[in-house]
This record gives C-alpha cells, structure tokens and sequence, in this order.
C-alpha cells in the first residue's frame, strides 16, 4: 500500500537527479540533506516548488531540501523506496573525490553535521530533562533536592547522554568516515573511561607542561615517558577529540585492511586500529585540541572583557548572526564549538548570545500572527510556523514568511543585534545545550542561581519589544499576499 509521502518522495528523488545521482542521504530535524554526485543534474527551481518544499539550498557541500516536520516520513519513504546509502555511508574513493571537489570549508561543514544531526533528537530530548531538573534543583527555587531519588534518575537520563557523548559521536563518526561504527565507540568509551577521567585521585603527585602560562596542562603518568595530558573533567562531554580520533582510525583501519593478510585481518585489524588510535588521541590529539579551545576561550573571553562594549559588540554579532548561520545550515559548527566549550569550561558564551534567535522568532511569529488575523492565507503559513518555533524549530517561519518578506527577516536580525548585545553586556553563561526557542531558557540553569536565567530573560524583553513593534509596523497584508502567492507560483 502506498505511503503518504511516497509521491512526493519521488519528485525529490526525480528532481534531484535520480538514484544514481545519490551519493548519500541523511536529515536534520527539518531538511534533507543530499550529497549527490553531479549537482548539475538537480532541478533546484522545479524542487523549491515541491509540494511540502520550503526551500532548497546548495551549502556545506550538500543540497538541502527543507521541508520542515513531514522531514522523517519523506526520509523514510526515500530510504524504503530506493536502494540508496543513508545516515552518511558513502563509498570511501566517491566520498575523497566529492570532498577534493567541494573544498576544505565545505567539506568540514558537511562532516560536522553530518556526525552531529543523527544525536540531534535525543540530545534535545536529554538537554531538556537536564534543564529541568537543574533548574528545579537550584538554591533560588528548591523544589528538588540533589539527593532525591527523582532528581538522581532524571538528571541521569540528561547528564548520562552528554557525559558520555563521545560514545556516540565515534559511533555517527565512524559511520561517516566508513570505519567499523564499534570501533568509534570503542574509542569513544576508551576517553570517557572512568579510571582515566579520575587519574587525579589515583596518583598524589601531578606535574605541569607550560606552568604559569595559559597553556598550562596537567598531568599524572606517562607513556613510554610522554606526558597523559588529561582536561579537568577529562573528555567527557566533548566534541572534536573523537571526530580527529575516529577519522585517524579510519585512515589507520583501511590501510590494515588493504596491508594484512586475509587470514588474520579480522583480528589484528581492530587491535592495531584501536591501539595507535587511543594513544594517539591521549598524548596528540586530546592535548592540540584543548590547547586550540583554549585559545579560542581565551579570545572570546578577551572580547567580552574589552571596557564597556566588548561584550555589546561581540553579543550583537552573535545574536544576530546566528540565524544568518542557520539560514545556510553552517551553524552547527557553532554549536560543536558551543559543546567543546562547555565540556572545557562548564559554560559557554558563544551561544549564550547566539541562543536568542530562536526565542526572537518567537515573538516575531506572535507578531506575524496577529498582524495578519484577517488574511487567512498568511495565517495558514504563520500560525503553525510559529508553533514550531516554539518547539525550537525556526526553518518553517525562516523559509515561509521571514525570507521571502526580506523586512521581517532583516528585523529577525536587528532584534537578535539588540537581545545579543544585552546577554553580552550582562555576561550570561550557558551552561548546557538542549532545547531550543522556549525551552532554550533551560539552558542557562546553572551557577549558583537562576542569574544567568534573569539575564538571558532580560535580553529577550529587549530583542522582543523591538522585534514586536517593528514587525507590526511594517507589516503589509497586500504586500505579503503578494509575495508569498509569487512564491507558491
């Protein structure tokens, strides 16, 4: 029997440029992301007039279909339809000739999508409930105790998937990279370790390479004499020592399978993979790229100490920047850094400004919704596309109403400038990323208190009033009648 979403998926994958133009498929929560072989062949015009199509986009090295909430089933439909690699698999010389072809930049966008978007739906799911819990548990509010029995199984359903997200960032990465996917989570599993994340407590006596410097690493054994630099909390939590980790393996196991004989390949080609690989990634990999995040730290933190606008300038461009990243799906390298940091630090300040889109779009749609209460057309756009950016989901508002009536989206910026700016003046910390649009709040509970929540809340007041009047004043139902039946045309 048919599937809802067969037609449809059919004209995608005609317009795209068929089966054999399919390189590989994956999705996000609100696109569909292609790589295909020759993006000549792909019918961008023809596809943007799809039905239950918003937008395409040709970004990261992928053609992007956006198609909002109905992104699972039309995936679905393809997968089960046509004979296709999904989830990232792509054959190893057809993925190095396509990333020759597409450029380092691209090339690094697409992989670091491509190996986060899979954890997306449960590391929302897990942000959340930490969220909540945590907020819940702060000194300020004390509806839960820390040693509850309530607060110990919810806080382990959220913590427990980010504290040991590396797990299954080797596992969506060795998928990606075409390496054995239980040789990403060995990896993963050998840098969350538990005897080595508390290596401290096992020795009485630590050491120092660049003591008294900001580079300044610690560390308590060693390997054949080469310092076992660990973080404060380890690797735990953090992003891009797996992913380097997991592309060596990679390179490491094929050369095995391409080296050792047949008859002892299958033994010897995971022991040598996993054994060069976690030594590696604990005395190079790990250590390169603390030090780069603590640079990275290091300029940020400088940026928001400048006298008097530091902080103002570097919110602003944050807060309103960040939906130009999304607009072109390139802002999870943002969020990848977002994760590092936090896992660094406790805390982040990159989208603890960045974060305000989302909240922005909110009260941008209500706006939209209320201005438009007598045209039902636009109506029928804007009130489940404000729903969803509720629920964290801004594409459907950004794809539907923003961007085709380029004023609103210029006013989705300047009133992220404005609630960015706030947050940075105030120096907000998030301490956590999970939700998004309104349970993105939850994300800045942590601390001592609910301050950060206070100020985050403040920088919305300011974004919001500004984004709520102007929106209203310059919205035109005769213009956006115009525009958007273009649009559909």
């Amino acid at each position: 029997m048919a599937g809802k979403y067969d037609a449809v998926a059919g004209k995608i994958m005609e317009l795209v440029g068929g089966k054999e133009n399919v390189q590989s498929l994956t999705h996000c929560i609100t696109r569909l992301r292609f790589v295909l072989k020759d993006t000549s062949k792909a019918d961008k015009e023809k596809l943007s007039k799809t039905e239950y199509v918003l937008t395409v986009l040709d970004s990261g090295g992928q053609l992007q279909v956006v198609v909002g909430n109905k992104v699972s089933g039309i995936y679905d439909a393809i997968i089960s339809e046509y004979d296709i690699a999904g989830n990232g698999e792509v054959a190893a010389d057809e993925s190095t000739a396509e990333e020759n072809k597409k450029g380092i930049l691209n090339t690094l966008m697409g992989t670091i999508s491509g190996i986060l978007v899979p954890t997306l739906g449960v590391l929302t799911a897990a942000g959340i409930t930490k969220g909540v819990v945590a907020f819940l548990a702060l000194d300020n509010i004390g509806v839960l105790s820390t040693s509850s029995g309530v607060y110990m199984l919810l806080y382990a359903l959220g913590d427990g998937f980010f504290y040991f997200l590396p797990i299954m960032l080797g596992f969506t990465a060795a998928r990606k990279f075409n390496c054995n996917e239980f040789i990403g989570a060995a990896i993963g599993a050998a840098l969350v370790y538990p005897g080595m994340v508390n290596i401290a407590e096992a020795f009485d006596v630590s050491h120092a390479l660049f003591a008294g410097s900001a580079f300044e690493m610690t560390y308590y054994n060693t390997f054949f004499g080469i310092p076992i630099i660990m973080p404060g909390a380890g690797y735990t939590s953090s992003v891009f020592p797996v992913i380097l980790a997991v592309y060596l393996a990679s390179k490491i196991e094929k050369w095995c399978k391409k080296t050792i004989p047949e008859a002892i390949r299958g033994v010897l080609t995971p022991i040598i993979t996993l054994i060069i690989t976690i030594v590696l990634a604990y005395i190079v990999i790990g250590p390169v790229l603390n030090a780069v995040c603590g640079v990275i730290s290091i300029v940020i933190d400088a940026l928001f100490n400048i006298p008097v606008v530091g902080g103002v300038i570097a919110g602003a461009i944050l807060g309103g920047g960040f939906g130009v990243l999304v607009l072109f799906g390139l802002h999870w390298v943002i969020i990848g850094m977002a994760l590092q940091l936090i896992a660094l630090n406790g805390f982040d300040n990159i989208m603890a400004c960045g974060g305000i889109g989302p909240m922005i779009g909110v009260f941008q749609g209500l706006a939209i919704c209320w201005a438009c209460r007598k045209n039902q057309k636009v109506r029928d756009l804007a009130i489940p596309a404000t729903i969803s950016q509720i629920c964290g989901v801004g594409e459907p508002l950004m794809y539907s109403i923003l961007i085709p009536i380029k004023k609103l989206f210029l006013i989705n910026i300047i009133g992220g400038c404005i609630g960015g700016a706030i947050i940075g003046a105030l120096g907000t910390k998030m301490y956590m990323f999970g939700g998004s649009g309104l349970f993105g709040i939850l994300n800045y509970a942590g601390g001592s208190g609910v301050q950060d929540i206070v100020k985050y809340c403040i920088g919305i007041a300011f974004g919001a009033i500004f984004t709520i009047i102007a929106t209203i004043l310059v919205y035109n139902d005769e213009e956006a009648t115009q525009v958007l039946g273009q649009v559909e045309q």
